[in-house]
């Protein structure tokens, strides 16, 4: 039972927890709401609000909801024109994003940077906003990507670009409708509406303010009511319905009231004053504009003094009071000593017109008329200028920018160009380097077939000598050894039998046969190399030759202290056989050379005769050629066989 009840109170305990977290959370949205409709005008309640939420955060341990804190503080700083400490609060937003990972605070605080952006470098700020666009895209941070259109369209509003300024407006406003953003819904269709009343299409202006005011009033977004009601104000003043615009402005004076807005407020009341003027209600116009008076003396703001006191001094004309509006032209004058505005002095002039004319003074009226039109013309030739100045500004930097851009395609079709041109380098390459290979490939496999076909050849040939050496040899073993033998067999026979009575001359037969066996032998096999050496095998059948044949044999052996191993002097032994042999044969020389030397730590053999020599292609060469190949690749050697018609032949064993 007490373990059921500690659980209920466990459960009811975390229940708690919860429900305050919540609670908390719910707060900290509230002030951000708060906070965020403050920063227009009210320092007190933005840093109080500020302070409560920030607690609140640390509390919850959302460092990320400080960032935001942070943020709000800046927009007070911009909207109050401090721009130093404005981004020096939005750096310190963007450092608590970074730590927190909320990168949907980094890109929303970078688009209030880039607007600080935007009033000095309107081309660095639309490169910004195009990055910015693409990160909040990335992240899908709808709030961020309409906030980016929406600055889009200023920006390109400040060029004077209104198509692109509507496009961009556009392209917001069906994404914000999409998402049912409906203060962003708001905020666009006001800023659509004010290019469309500069467009002169009050009636589109007309139905997109009304909207818009319906959305501010169901988001409870006071700043943007107040934004909203006063150009329904400008725009039913343009369309001539000045109880219209009363109307509107009277709600703009309550709103502005309802948020203390003392800027909206003084706005409201001289927008109010115009309107009673307009609509013949001068006792309305006269309090409106006393209440303007009142409020500005301690607002003490130039340009809503000057406007007070200029359309003070318009109804107090109409209203015959030219005590009061001489009081306000002197009030005007003695601002302008210290503030000269060309606008503010034509509007002067105006009301000194309007005031002559009243009092039928119409010859200095005309005069100062003259003075209003001269200064007109020259504050709008001095606008253009100034215009046309900002304008090549602009578009300087931007044709540098175009140019820049241009010079960086130009540079990417260089280097792609030499990409290309690097790679038909390559490519030309592999198709040399394959092409060398295979024919490389096609020489071996030509060399391969060759040497297949040589020992082809060579086996054949081989063969065809065992067989012709088997049938010497037999040849002589039936004709000489086997005759012979058959002649001392009959003899024995005929001694055995008593038909002779001794044997006569049979050891000298015998001995015979015993020569006839060992040099049979000996052609098969040089027994005299394991007894006597290379040397002395070479010199003996060097001295057969040259006693047999009548030719010139000479001989040098110099190995240099090497010992010559049987089966190298086997080999070499053969090859200079098979050499002399060719000579007796073929050659028809009177003299060949035998040289057997050491040169470099190599053995070198060497056979040369003076005789006809050797024509023809390799392949065609006879089998002793072959052999002799054959019996060198055996000892590790390599041949080289220079010959030609009627030049002798110089064969070089190298081992």
């Amino acid at each position: 039972m007490l373990q059921r009840l500690s659980i209920v109170l466990l459960l009811l305990l975390i229940s708690q927890v919860l429900n305050a977290q919540k609670t908390d959370l719910e707060k900290i949205e509230n002030l951000k709401i708060r906070i965020k409709q403050a920063t227009y005008y009210d320092s007190s309640t933005v840093f109080s609000l500020g302070r409560q939420c920030i607690q609140l955060a640390k509390k919850l341990n959302k460092e990320n909801e400080i960032g935001y804190v942070y943020q709000y503080y800046g927009s007070f700083n911009y909207y109050a024109n401090k721009l130093g400490e404005a981004k020096k609060y939005y750096y310190k937003s963007i450092a608590i994003g970074e730590k927190t990972k909320d990168f949907k605070l980094i890109n929303s605080t970078k688009i209030r940077l880039n607007y600080l952006t935007l009033d000095q470098d309107v081309l660095k700020a639309e490169s910004g906003f195009k990055q910015l666009l693409q990160d909040a895209k990335k992240g899908n941070y709808i709030e961020n990507q309409l906030e980016i259109y929406n600055g889009f369209g200023i920006m390109y509003e400040t060029r004077l670009m209104y198509d692109k300024a509507t496009e961009s407006y556009l392209k917001g406003l069906r994404i914000s409708e999409k998402h049912h953003q409906k203060f962003a819904t708001g905020y666009l269709l006001n800023n659509l509406a004010l290019l469309k009343l500069k467009a002169k299409k009050y009636e589109e202006a007309k139905k997109d303010l009304e909207r818009a005011l319906i959305l501010s009033t169901e988001t409870n977004e006071s700043r943007l009511r107040l934004n909203v009601l006063n150009n329904l104000g400008l725009v039913t003043h343009e369309i001539k319905d000045f109880q219209g615009s009363v109307i509107h402005y009277k709600q703009t004076v309550t709103e502005a009231k309802k948020i203390g807005f003392p800027s909206g407020i003084l706005a409201a009341y001289i927008n109010l004053s115009s309107s009673y003027l307009d609509n013949k209600q001068l006792s309305e116009a006269s309090k409106s504009c006393d209440s303007a008076l009142i409020i500005v003396q301690t607002y003490r703001d130039p340009l809503f003094l000057v406007n007070a006191y200029l359309m003070r001094g318009m109804v107090s004309t109409e209203q015959k009071d030219f005590q009061t509006a001489e009081r306000c032209i002197d009030s005007i004058r003695f601002f302008l000593q210290s503030y000269n505005d060309p606008n503010f002095r034509k509007e002067l002039i105006a009301l000194q017109s309007k005031l002559a004319s009243a009092q039928g003074n119409f010859k200095l009226a005309y005069e100062l008329e003259r003075q209003y039109s001269s200064l007109s013309d020259s504050i709008r030739e001095v606008s253009n200028e100034n215009e046309q100045m900002r304008l090549q500004t602009i578009y300087g930097k931007e044709r540098l920018e175009n140019e820049l851009t241009d010079s960086k395609q130009r540079n990417k079709i260089l280097r792609t160009k030499s990409e290309l041109k690097s790679a038909n380098y390559r490519f030309t390459f592999l198709v040399i380097f394959s092409l060398f290979l295979l024919v490389l490939a096609a020489i071996y496999i030509y060399n391969v077939r060759k040497s297949r076909k040589i020992k082809s050849v060579f086996s054949q040939k081989l063969i065809e000598q065992i067989d012709a050496e088997r049938s010497r040899i037999s040849k002589d073993l039936h004709d000489d050894i086997g005759q012979s033998l058959a002649v001392v067999k009959s003899k024995l026979n005929l001694f055995t039998t008593g038909k002779i009575s001794q044997l006569e001359g049979v050891d000298a037969e015998i001995g015979d046969i015993l020569e006839q066996t060992r040099v049979l032998s000996h052609q098969l096999h040089p027994t005299a190399l394991e007894k006597i050496g290379l040397e002395r095998a070479l010199i003996s059948i060097l001295e057969k030759t040259q006693s047999a044949t009548d030719m010139l044999c000479n001989f040098d052996f110099d190995p240099g202290g090497r010992t010559i191993d049987l089966e190298t002097s086997s080999q070499i032994y053969r090859i200079i056989q098979e050499c002399i042999s060719n000579t007796i044969k073929h050659a028809h020389a009177s003299a060949l050379k035998v040289s057997v030397e050491e040169k470099n730590g190599e053995l070198i053999v060497q056979y040369r005769d003076n005789g006809i020599g050797i024509s023809g292609s390799q392949d065609k060469l006879g089998l002793g050629l072959l052999t002799i190949q054959e019996r060198t690749a055996i000892i590790g050697g390599r041949l080289d066989l220079k010959t030609g018609t009627n030049k002798g032949i110089s064969l070089t064993i190298t081992i």
